[in-house]
């Protein structure tokens, strides 16, 4: 009986095998028409190409990159494309930008044959924070009792409805709490762009001075509600004193910066421009903690959210 069951089971898998091997791939004949750009590199290149098709038979890839040590007439960019697909001029062929447009034209060809033409062009990289800037003032977010109907500060009265009103919202001058912060507001910072690491972010060295005072801010504050003094250094001091170096991630905007070199410390923050081309860098400086004393004047302080540094040229 076990034996005849077997057979069964055993029989029942041939066929079932058998049939499936017989089925047709309802895809065996499909012919693709993928013409796409994948990706498409050069040296000296930030950030990733940014690649649109248009239509049903062109498109366009925009290259930022840093041209100082770049040859156009020989460039040799390195991409990828859609599978099946080829491209002409090829995958390692030199091509030639130096042109008016510093643009190309390239044809991707799909397996099924069809053609879409796409022009490269290079936009010479314009980094936002190059330069030599000066601290027009620093501002700062705090607010007692976050998200509570009772909480005050510059975001306003918390709604349990409505949450805060954005109008409501008025960032601080920072030294109108913390007086000592007032001998960074005359500081200067320059940052020198050096290359585009293999990541494709712009990165150099900085150099953050002291003003006319001659003076850093210690981010000590003293005295504070107890009389003594308070170290917040650790968690205001965010531009590393003297020379750095620098990454810039261009698509998060993240700046980061480390004191010395790459082994120092670092912070990250991020930066946002004007319509005057002026920066600003914005720092997290959040602790989840109770204030010492909701009342008094070192709760701002303590209940510090986000810290700017507004530069000008």
């Amino acid at each position: 009986m076990e034996t005849n069951i077997l057979k069964k089971i055993f029989l029942t898998i041939i066929v079932i095998t058998i049939t499936i091997s017989c089925q047709e791939d309802p895809f065996e004949d499909t012919v693709s028409n993928d013409r796409q750009f994948l990706s498409f590199t050069i040296p000296g290149q930030v950030g990733p190409a940014v690649i649109r098709p248009t239509g049903d038979n062109e498109g366009t890839v925009e290259i930022f990159a840093v041209l100082s040590n770049v040859d156009l007439s020989n460039i040799i960019p390195v991409l990828s494309i859609s599978e099946y697909a080829q491209v002409s001029p090829g995958n390692g062929d030199i091509v030639n930008f130096n042109n008016d447009d510093l643009s190309i034209t390239y044809q991707v060809i799909s397996a099924s044959g069809k053609v879409r033409n796409w022009v490269v062009k290079i936009t010479p990289y314009e980094s936002a924070i190059e330069g030599k800037w000066n601290v027009d003032k620093i501002l700062y977010d705090w607010q007692v009792g976050i998200n509570q109907t009772w909480g005050y500060g510059v975001f306003g009265t918390y709604d349990e409805i409505t949450g805060y009103d954005p109008e409501a919202y008025v960032p601080e001058v920072f030294s109108k709490d913390f007086p000592n912060v007032a001998f960074e507001e005359d500081n200067t910072i320059e940052f020198i762009t050096n290359q585009i690491n293999e990541n494709g972010n712009p990165e150099g060295t900085f150099s953050f001075g002291a003003g006319a005072d001659n003076e850093f801010s210690s981010f000590i504050l003293d005295p504070d509600r107890t009389g003594d003094a308070r170290d917040y250094s650790a968690r205001f001091r965010k531009i590393h004193q003297g020379d750095g170096v620098w990454e810039f991630n261009e698509g998060t905007k993240t700046l980061t910066l480390w004191k010395g070199s790459k082994a120092g410390a670092k912070t990250e923050g991020i930066v946002s421009t004007d319509d005057l081309g002026n920066i600003r860098i914005a720092y997290n400086t959040w602790e989840d903690d109770f204030p010492d004393d909701p009342n008094d004047g070192e709760a701002h302080i303590q209940t510090a959210i986000t810290l700017y540094y507004h530069f000008i040229k």
